[in-house]
């Protein structure tokens, strides 16, 4: 009987130490990740962006055919200033959505979500997938997913992810710009057809 009560408590003491030894880990790298003085900035400026949205000058655009079942770009000035643009993109049986932060006309933050629905973009929502990517001069600082996990940033797919969101980024700073009545842009990759 005591051998049984020592063996579980050394038992108990091994998964305590495991248990500590994650924690620290998991401590130790959100700090590693948010001691970063770009990430910092970057979250500050974000926080800044967010709370200066409802003094911001909106500007919308139809972006017919930037995705099957049509786009909208919603663009925030702060004056003449682009600071923020979000975009949705509807699809039969999903949704999907690009946000950029933009800081003296560069993107650092982009969150892009897809979201799967039962029967239309209207039913009830089954699926999200989240990514977020922190950027400095257009540089891949960190790259995290929907479960919080960061991601290679050194890698194809991210390369490809960081590419893809800058060419989309100024497609969108181009059609939030430009002047006139007009309230919808053309794909240029539709038009190059």
């Amino acid at each position: 009987l005591r051998r049984m009560r020592r063996e579980r408590r050394a038992g108990i003491r091994r998964i305590s130490f495991l248990a500590a030894g994650l924690v620290c880990a998991v401590v130790v790298r959100a700090a590693a990740a948010d001691g970063d003085p770009r990430i910092t900035r970057i979250k500050a400026w974000y926080a800044a962006t967010e709370k200066g949205l409802p003094k911001n000058r909106v500007v919308r655009r139809d972006l017919a055919e930037f995705a099957p079942e049509g786009a909208v770009l919603t663009a925030y000035f702060a004056g003449d200033t682009l600071r923020k643009m979000f975009v949705i993109y509807y699809a039969d049986a999903g949704r999907a959505t690009d946000e950029y932060y933009l800081h003296h006309d560069s993107v650092y933050f982009v969150s892009h979500i897809v979201g799967r629905y039962s029967a239309s973009v209207y039913g009830r929502l089954i699926h999200r997938v989240q990514y977020r990517m922190y950027l400095d001069n257009e540089s891949l600082l960190r790259w995290v997913d929907t479960a919080g996990k960061e991601l290679p940033v050194k890698s194809q797919a991210a390369d490809s992810a960081v590419e893809r969101s800058l060419v989309m980024a100024r497609i969108f700073v181009a059609c939030a710009t430009q002047g006139g009545p007009e309230e919808s842009c053309i794909n240029p990759e539709r038009v190059a057809k």
